[in-house]
């Protein structure tokens, strides 16, 4: 049986990724997640980029089971890169979330971000918005994308929420404020358990992760925001 070269494998996921089907999506990430996670020895190492692309790209179309499912596959794989383990951090269990922090913390590189958000600012903004107003505010002040600071403000246990106040350097009264207003029908003792994730997530690993999200943005649609 002929073998299938590393160009014909991945012009053929391609033409997979152009379909709609969600059995045709989970064909797509499966097959690229096995050949990441075992790669072939006649495949040469420059063909992985193309394969982690379409793979990190992909991502957002499968069902949040089958990302958690990729998070547990991948987390523990030194290969895989940061940015596809960065797109499941929101699906993963707290066990591999704490795995893809480390991954971040481990990639810092010393650059914490230059801008400082208005604290004030920001917290008088979110005191008279509806909870679904929160993501916009957020995702202006802080400058990443409007889905990811729903995803965040989503995130019941607020480990994201905390990651995004360490890196963009916010304070933990802002962030214990933000923590209570994303979650208006908490009881106390979710409260208690969603403000504890300040002290959980370090720094470094806030701000590696933060300049992940960041790099999500469109700069033409924050232009147009500006304008």
């Amino acid at each position: 049986m002929k073998s299938i070269s590393p160009r014909e494998r991945l012009n053929r996921l391609v033409e997979l990724a152009a379909e709609t089907s969600a059995a045709a999506r989970r064909e797509l990430t499966n097959e690229v997640a096995d050949l990441l996670l075992d790669w072939p020895s006649t495949y040469p190492e420059a063909m992985r980029e193309p394969f982690e692309a379409l793979l990190e790209k992909s991502l957002a179309d499968i069902e949040p089971e089958g990302r958690a499912l990729l998070a547990q596959r991948f987390a523990k794989k030194p290969g895989i890169p940061l940015p596809i383990l960065n797109t499941l951090i929101f699906d993963a269990s707290p066990e591999v979330r704490a795995e893809i922090l480390a991954r971040n913390g481990s990639a810092f590189k010393g650059a914490a971000p230059e801008d400082v958000c208005a604290e004030s600012a920001l917290l008088a903004v979110l005191r008279i918005a509806d909870i679904n107003d929160i993501p916009p505010v957020l995702s202006a002040h802080l400058h990443v994308p409007q889905p990811t600071a729903a995803r965040i403000v989503a995130d019941g246990s607020a480990t994201t929420l905390a990651v995004l106040c360490r890196g963009a350097g916010l304070s933990r009264p802002t962030f214990s404020a933000l923590a209570v207003l994303s979650s208006p029908s908490a009881d106390v003792d979710e409260h208690y358990r969603r403000l504890a994730a300040y002290d959980d997530v370090p720094d470094n690993a806030a701000i590696s992760l933060l300049s992940y999200w960041r790099r999500q943005v469109d700069p033409p649609s924050q232009a147009a925001e500006a304008a």
